[in-house]
């Protein structure tokens, strides 16, 4: 835990690299409604823009706090520091060359920071001229975007994959035996309409940047997320109990309020597709077997425990790293849970390790076993670069609500999987794994045996030992909820033995630690 103190050094790195070297120069805000001046200056050949003299001039607000800065236009916010070229815009990171500089309490930014924010907060980009030092803010420019469109049914849930040219914002509302999609940008559209041969897509029809999806019955519902690289946005339809009226996230957007406590788990199966993960003697691979394993627990929780169970991957495909804790993002999740197979970097090891997010390792052979998983083949960026996104969670201090109830959280999965094989226990670790980056929620990440143990190799091929593992990551979950909603005040605490068990009391909103 002594690494939490990461987190109040923080402040104090981004007091250290203020800079007060040189006074402002001016350039040209240009806007259609006239030009204005702003700050300027100019280091190491790079050029800065006075941040608080553009945002004034387009009518927002540009705060101080112990983070570094936050910016308000039309509703929407960022943060900014001088310790990170990334800024932080809704769900959304800006990246900029250089971090952002600080001249005498005023922020300077490079003018990419304003390409990213304005296209978010007010439908503007925003050009730069640097011989003549102006900065153009004009309506963006939109161009057509071609979508296609596929729908697969697998296992009871009809996956809807739109895939666009370029990104879009997008609104989605579920309709009576509907869903309505509402695209910003103009549409190329593959069709007109479209009639599906699925047991819960009728058909579709596309009407301007409007696309709606008809289901074959009232009782259909599902959830929505958005991926990257090409841009995606996927529903997965399956059959609920019905909520007429009941919209479906509007992506992007703020998180709205919840209902307190653990309502949604994300369970991510590392690897799969080509990145195939460790690989036992006897030729398992990880891949297949956190598939395996991830399946069980997502089917045991949904049965024992009154929660969502959602799961990253349901088949051998490639899912990055990054998209990974989008996808719980994008859910709302409340817990997420990364199942792997360990690598034996030392002779005869066995048993299961835990791990939660941390920008240091916590010994040299956690730090080997987060560089083995980072090093999947769908993540281009190396662990410096990993390293470098961690100090950005980290500059956010509301992260260290969730570095805490990680730490619970993998405590009672470590407890409960070592209970249950009787091996010695190895602890709960910490780790820069990737896989947890930007994870909203107490996140762990579980490497239920090594793999590369002949003997454990045999043991993760049967049915006996998956249940028993997936049994005890059952209990770890129930216990963590049950301590979590108790602590929020959800249900009572324990009674003394004997007595009736915990009765939930009403709540409304969610609160941290």
């Amino acid at each position: 835990m002594k690494r939490f103190l990461i987190l109040g050094s923080i402040f104090a790195l981004a007091i250290a690299s203020f800079v007060f070297a040189q006074a402002s120069d001016q350039a040209t805000l240009r806007t259609p409604v006239g030009d204005k001046p702003i700050g300027f200056l100019q280091q190491n050949g790079l050029p800065y823009i006075n941040a608080r003299d553009v945002i004034a001039a387009l009518g927002g607000s540009l705060q101080p706090d112990s983070r570094g800065f936050k910016v308000t236009l039309n509703n929407t916010v960022a943060a900014f520091g001088p310790d990170s070229r990334f800024a932080v815009v809704r769900d959304d990171l800006i990246e900029m060359p250089v971090p952002p500089i600080v001249v005498a309490g005023t922020p300077y930014v490079p003018w990419q920071f304003f390409q990213g924010f304005l296209g978010k907060a007010a439908e503007q980009e925003a050009l730069w001229e640097p011989a003549a030092r102006i900065l153009t803010v004009r309506p963006r420019q939109q161009s057509i975007v071609a979508v296609q469109m596929t729908v697969t049914n697998v296992q009871g849930t009809s996956k809807i994959v739109l895939t666009l040219s370029a990104p879009s914002d997008y609104s989605i509302v579920k309709e009576p035996s509907a869903y309505a999609i509402h695209f910003k940008a103009p549409l190329r559209a593959p069709f007109a309409e479209q009639a599906f041969d699925d047991p819960y897509v009728s058909h579709a029809s596309f009407n301007g940047s409007d696309l709606l999806i008809k289901l074959t019955a009232d009782d259909i519902a599902g959830d929505a997320y958005k991926l990257e690289n090409p841009f995606r946005i996927v529903l997965d339809l399956r059959k609920v109990a019905p909520t007429p009226g009941a919209p479906l996230p509007q992506l992007p957007g703020i998180k709205p309020a919840e209902p307190a406590g653990i309502r949604t788990i994300v369970i991510d199966p590392g690897h799969g597709g080509k990145d195939i993960g460790a690989t036992g003697p006897g030729g398992l691979m990880e891949k297949d077997i956190a598939l395996e394993v991830a399946r069980k627990l997502s089917s045991a929780l949904q049965s024992k425990i009154n929660a969502r169970v959602v799961l990253t991957r349901d088949d051998d495909t490639v899912v990055s790293l990054d998209q990974r804790t989008a996808i719980a993002n994008q859910y709302k999740a409340d817990l997420f849970l990364s199942v792997h197979m360990n690598a034996a970097v030392v002779k005869g090891a066995k048993g299961s390790e835990t791990y939660f997010l941390s920008l240091e390792a916590s010994d040299e052979l956690a730090k080997r076993a987060a560089e083995t998983e980072n090093a999947s083949t769908t993540v281009a960026r190396t662990t410096t670069t990993a390293s470098a996104d961690l100090k950005l969670i980290l500059w956010d201090l509301a992260q260290q609500q969730y570095l805490q109830e990680s730490s619970r959280f993998a405590q009672d999965i470590q407890e409960e999987m070592n209970r249950a094989t009787g091996v010695q226990n190895r602890g709960v670790k910490q780790a820069p794994f990737k896989v947890l980056v930007g994870a909203t929620m107490p996140a762990a990440l579980v490497e239920v045996g090594f793999i590369t143990n002949p003997d454990e190799e045999a043991k993760l091929k049967t049915d006996e030992f998956q249940d028993m593992m997936v049994d005890a990551l059952v209990r770890a979950v129930q216990r963590y909820k049950t301590d979590y909603e108790t602590r929020i005040g959800l249900v009572q605490p324990a009674p003394v033995a004997g007595a009736a068990k915990p009765v939930a009391v009403p709540q409304k909103g969610r609160t941290g630690t």
